[in-house]
């Protein structure tokens, strides 16, 4: 969210600290920031709001809020203090919610407003955080939305209808394929999951609620007369249309991550102020339905327990100095706090959280890292111990674990709200991964110097009522499956299982050289463990950058004497074909009388570009004349 340092300043009469200390006491207590910009003769700061603070720090009130409690320096001018004060209330404007995902709608009358351009100060402020200055009504909705974090509307309201001289607002769910054109010119088709604000009177909707407002009553030059809309929609409704549509705007972010409703009464004055300042004309009253009250549970927490948490030594002094820099009302007995969180404060549930507020103002500075103590396990993940003898098992038999996405673009459980396109479904099976995987492996086996792709996965697999842990196998000798050599080792590692685990095995979805099995079935028949084993420590390996350009392999066979040794061969043909051999691999030997007929492939390939077939056979060339001089036979 981007915060205007100018605009912070407007909430104080001190002198705030400029941006660069700013940054540094936000990141040290409160937000991360993303980037520190000068526009103009104003700065502005990008702030990564954390969710558990975005229903209240999205605006340049709460951002102001926070830097007088991280400062101390005083408000001299919050909004939130006031008393919000709707009157005269209008017969002439109807409200009518006929949906619970709408809890409050107010609205004001305003006529003989002027639209036109927004005065220079108005404009350096939005565009400053990258808005597009529209007309002076419009950006005054914008303003006070980006001022205190209300999103609001205004509709031209000569362009509703009326009954009996009475506006009629309603706020509704969505027909089926109910479709509006957005004051942008989009035209978006909605379900009945969404919500519209809806001209009762014809019932056509004039906005998708919570998100933009429809074309059909724009504010533009001609207008005269006004609705301003300030009211409060459920978060998850606004969230899933905003997905649902791919529409989302500064008022659906706001809206979904849960701003108070006691803000909608406490914004519309503020806004309507503003508005007859900058465009003239004149209020004729409101019209509200629905509750705005906000009453917020208390939190009781102890010093005691503050402490203990934090591993400070706070004292009940120093506790009740940060709970008042929050305005936080609260008593105190003994060393019990009990806390009642403001309305706008929707995060403060659970003793936790105070003490988070307390710890962050303390500052996290003081708070020592401390080395937790080693202490046996009290219990044994049976699951977790015999997943790690499989895998023991099998890296020992020459596998390698693979990790697969739990997501497909087909499978039998849907996901309600898809992360992408091709991740609609669960997976049903690692059967199918692992012959993706192995798919993708078989091209680079000769530059692995491997004669055959051996992987395995242990994870999760999902069906409509349940989830099950399950192993899959998959071997591949070659491009494509070769039945008797390929279950050969399939049953090899099978076997290899059983073994270890002392139990016969209920193998299925072998096909193609991949089998699998569920962990979950067999659980309750092996022994209970008492301990894990010994931690196996592996060899370092250390990492190498590898080359994005394709490798290209040769096969060279030829007879030597039977006393000759194969380090001695692998040693002339690297040290003949070049920096650019990556691999040479022996995959066939054979003896005949006093002869040895040795096989090897070697790999070529370049970190700087892709090779050319006739450079690699000039260099296999050269390999030849070696061998030949060398003495050693050609086959």
């Amino acid at each position: 969210m981007k915060i205007s340092h100018n605009w912070l300043q407007t909430f104080f009469d001190q002198q705030i600290p400029n941006p660069a200390e700013l940054e540094d006491l936000l990141t040290f207590h409160s937000s991360e920031i993303e980037e520190v910009v000068k526009v103009g003769n104003d700065t502005v700061i990008d702030v990564k709001v954390l969710p558990d603070k975005s229903a209240w720090l999205m605006s340049h009130r709460g951002m102001a809020k926070e830097i007088s409690v991280i400062t101390g320096i005083p408000m001299a001018h919050d909004i939130f203090k006031t008393k919000p004060v709707l009157s005269p209330v209008l017969d002439k404007i109807n409200i009518n919610l006929k949906t619970a995902n709408c809890d409050y709608y107010a609205s004001a009358l305003i006529n003989g407003i002027t639209v036109g351009p927004s005065p220079a100060w108005l404009v350096e402020r939005i565009t400053a955080l990258g808005q597009r200055s529209i007309n002076n009504v419009v950006d005054a909705t914008n303003y006070i939305m980006f001022e205190l974090g209300q999103p609001l509307h205004a509709f031209d309201a000569d362009k509703l209808a009326t009954e009996n001289n009475q506006y009629k607002i309603g706020v509704r769910n969505a027909n089926e394929d109910e479709e509006i054109i957005t004051l942008t010119g989009e035209n978006f088709k909605l379900s009945s999951a969404d919500m519209v604000v809806v001209d009762a009177v014809t019932d056509s909707p004039i906005a998708i609620a919570g998100i933009k407002g429809g074309q059909r009553a724009t504010v533009d030059l001609n207008t005269k007369n006004i609705l301003l809309e300030s009211a409060h929609f459920e978060r998850k409704t606004i969230r899933h249309t905003a997905k649902n549509i791919k529409l989302r705007t500064d008022a659906s972010v706001r809206f979904e991550n849960g701003i108070s409703v006691g803000l909608a009464p406490l914004s519309l004055p503020v806004v309507l102020e503003l508005i007859i300042k900058i465009a003239g004309g004149e209020l004729i009253g409101y019209g509200k339905a629905g509750l705005a009250e906000v009453k917020r549970d208390n939190v009781a927490v102890t010093t005691t327990k503050i402490n203990s948490v934090l591993g400070l030594n706070l004292t009940n002094e120093i506790v009740i100095s940060i709970l008042k820099k929050f305005d936080y009302s609260y008593e105190l007995e003994d060393d019990n706090f009990t806390v009642t969180p403001p309305w706008e404060r929707d995060d403060l549930l659970l003793a936790e959280d105070l003490i988070e507020e307390v710890g962050r103002i303390y500052g996290m500075e003081h708070v020592a890292s401390i080395k937790p103590k080693l202490e046996k396990v009290s219990k044994v993940n049976v699951r977790q111990y015999y997943a790690e003898k499989i895998r023991r098992t099998l890296i020992d038999l020459g596998f390698s674990e693979v990790f697969t996405s739990s997501f497909r673009s087909k499978d039998k459980v849907k996901i309600k709200n898809a992360l992408a396109a091709d991740k609609g479904y669960l997976r049903s099976r690692l059967h199918d991964n692992i012959i993706e995987a192995i798919a993708k492996n078989i091209p680079h086996r000769d530059l692995l110097g491997l004669t055959t792709i051996k992987i395995f996965e242990i994870g999760t697999v999902f069906d409509e009522e349940s989830e099950s842990f399950q192993l899959a196998l998959g071997v591949r000798t070659g491009t494509t499956y070769k039945a008797k050599v390929d279950d050969e080792l399939l049953k090899t590692a099978q076997h290899e299982i059983e073994n270890t685990l002392g139990l016969n095995i209920t193998w299925f979805n072998t096909d193609e050289g991949v089998s699998e099995f569920s962990l979950d079935d067999i659980l309750s028949k092996l022994p209970m463990p008492l301990q894990y084993d010994e931690v196996v420590k592996t060899a370092t390996i250390n990492y190498q950058p590898f080359s994005i350009y394709p490798s290209i392999s040769r096969d060279i066979a030829f007879w030597v004497s039977s006393d000759t040794e194969s380090a001695k061969v692998v040693s002339l043909l690297s040290e003949t074909a070049g920096n650019l051999c990556v691999r040479v691999t022996l995959f066939d030997t054979f003896m005949k009388e006093d002869k040895t007929s040795l096989a090897f492939r070697l790999v070529f390939q370049s970190k700087e570009r892709t090779l050319d077939g006739s450079e690699v056979d000039s260099l296999m060339t050269k390999v030849y004349d070696a061998v030949a001089k060398a003495g050693w036979e050609g086959r």
